[in-house]
């Protein structure tokens, strides 16, 4: 039965200087959420002459209204002390908002309280006011309220988690990737979809007779059917190492073969598929590891040795933008901020980072954990970065690295290893860890990665697995994730879709 929350079952908590791991979220006690609005503006409707009646038109296309920035207004009273909302227009900075909505629980108890979150991201103060200050007669006397609307760059609302073992048929092998290659679409260029509902997975080969070769697990609707195909180019017993949408095609590495395979995403959803293998470009000592895109015409591989390549089409090849000079140990992952700015990481504390797409590429001041191998990345900002350790620590950096701060994550002591760190939304991220005894777990932060908590909430528990090797994120839902792994009988894959 629905439950519909009522004022009273609300509480306001607010982030100085946005979501971020530095940044705490502060409980804002005598602060009420007033009206929030989000404008969407009229639809145009395009027609042309009817060409069967004279004086007539027909409708024969509609632009979509623009959709407005989300505005929310807050009321406080006014304290004996400084007011946050006067501080806040003085400073005039971003600040990110959250409406906790709950009941039964402490209010102030930020992780867990909650049955559901509002939230308004990268937010401007606008007119501050504040009603009577003062009172001519005893019946004048009231409290102080003061009242000031935020106008927001995003809103959504952060729901709790619960997880699905999918594709248990097909997920024979282990899952060694896995990415949602989706964007919304009302149906005019492509198949509905609500930007969640395409996700391919890459499995390990078996080399032992008689060998089992690499497939793609996927679905074309959010996980109710899947489908697997063989990736025919890669040998059985040839290991792929990473995958990648890159344009319409789906894109796969292997370092055993210092190549990359493509085929047509839409042709693997249908079963039609034509592999075809690439080798111009690579070479074998550097062999490729992780590959990450950013648009269609710009796609990194990073590999052993060091070694980065780049490529606008990877159906002709990959360029050497660095052979190693700026590190000579294996690249384990990378990821982009945008096209200019990239970090890799990889063994013994390695890390080079690029500001200009990959031209040149530099050592990173510090790596956060000497002697240890970095096993995930993730670039909030050019010079804010998460990242994770095979040791099962999680450290970040506000300064490209100069100086590192270990973020301690529940259950630290238990926790082996660091398999992937991402993030939805700047608010929302991800890790997928290892722990003992042996099992996957994956963590949840909704403050920007300031707190992480064990996921799913409450007393409900992750299907049983050995570990979880990557977590696809939906960026058009912060609430709809995938994972693949190893199934907890040390030889089956596993996929998982938590929503």
């Amino acid at each position: 039965m629905p439950i519909y929350p009522n004022t009273a079952e609300t509480r306001v908590w607010s982030i100085k200087n946005r979501a971020g791991p530095p940044n705490a979220p502060i409980y804002q006690g005598c602060w009420k959420a007033g009206s929030l609005t989000r404008p969407k503006g009229e639809p145009t409707i395009v027609t042309c002459p009817d060409p069967n009646q004279f004086g007539a038109f027909k409708v024969v296309d509609k632009i979509p209204g623009e959709i407005g920035l989300p505005e929310l207004t807050i009321t406080a009273r006014y304290m004996q002390d400084a007011s946050d909302l006067l501080a806040f227009l003085n400073r005039g900075c971003d600040v990110d908002l959250q409406i906790h909505v709950g009941r039964c629980k402490d209010p102030q108890d930020y992780l867990n309280a909650w049955d559901k979150i509002l939230v308004l991201e990268g937010a401007q103060p606008g007119d501050y006011s504040i009603a009577d200050l003062g009172a001519l007669e005893q019946g004048d006397q009231n409290p102080i309220n003061e009242e000031m609307p935020f106008r927001g760059e995003e809103l959504y609302e952060i729901l709790k988690m619960a997880y699905e073992e999918h594709a248990g048929t097909e997920a024979e092998l282990e899952v060694i990737a896995i990415i949602v290659c989706d964007a919304i679409s009302c149906g005019t260029c492509a198949t509905p979809s609500d930007g969640c509902e395409v996700v391919f997975a890459l499995t390990a080969s078996i080399g032992a007779s008689p060998g089992a070769g690499a497939e793609i697990i996927f679905t074309g609707n959010a996980g109710l059917t899947w489908g697997e195909t063989s990736i025919t180019t890669l040998p059985a017993g040839r290991d792929p190492s990473d995958l990648a949408c890159v344009g319409e095609n789906l894109i796969v590495i292997s370092a055993d073969e210092d190549s990359l395979h493509y085929a047509a995403k839409a042709d693997i959803l249908e079963g039609t598929e034509v592999w075809a293998e690439v080798t111009e470009g690579f070479d074998a000592i550097g062999s490729p590891l992780a590959i990450i895109s950013l648009s269609p015409r710009h796609t990194w591989i990073v590999g052993e040795n060091g070694y980065v390549y780049f490529t606008d089409d990877p159906t002709a090849g990959v360029v050497l933008q660095t052979a190693g000079s700026e590190t000579t140990e294996n690249l384990l992952a990378i990821h982009g901020y945008d096209i200019n700015n990239l970090v890799a990481v990889g063994v013994n504390n390695a890390i080079i980072v690029t500001r200009n797409g990959g031209d040149t590429w530099t050592p990173a001041a510090n790596g956060p954990n000497a002697g240890v191998n970095l096993t995930a990345v993730w670039m909030r900002g050019p010079d804010e970065w998460f990242v994770g350790c095979a040791d099962g620590t999680v450290w970040y950096t506000l300064d490209a690295g100069l100086n590192w701060t270990q973020k301690v994550l529940p259950g630290q002591a238990t926790i082996t290893s660091i398999e992937d760190i991402k993030f939805s939304t700047p608010t929302v991220g991800w890790i997928a860890a290892t722990g003992t005894p042996t099992a996957g777990r994956i963590l949840r932060s909704i403050s920007g990665g300031f707190d992480w908590y064990v996921s799913p909430e409450g007393n409900i528990t992750l299907p049983a697995n050995d570990r979880i090797n990557e977590i696809a994120i939906c960026t058009v839902n912060p609430n709809i994730i995938y994972a693949g792994g190893l199934a907890d009988d040390g030889a089956d894959g596993i996929i998982l879709k938590g929503a």
